[in-house]
């Protein structure tokens, strides 16, 4: 089951490509512009945002 976390940046995800916006900068800004945060709670960077993706898709580098 997803945590709280995980819907709100699923919804925040889906909310930003609702608008258009399917850029990798322009998601990372519009998600640093939105209340999700990563779990550090620093601003998204391109490269953080990947690396969640890839973790909540279970394909993150083990190595």
């Amino acid at each position: 089951m997803p945590s709280s976390y995980e819907n709100a940046f699923g919804d925040e995800l889906e909310a930003i490509y609702g608008r258009g916006v399917h850029d990798l900068p322009g998601v990372v800004a519009a998600l640093n512009s939105s209340g999700v945060r990563p779990a550090g709670g620093e601003d998204w960077t391109e490269s953080s945002f990947t690396a969640e993706l890839a973790r909540l898709s279970g394909t993150e580098n083990h190595a």
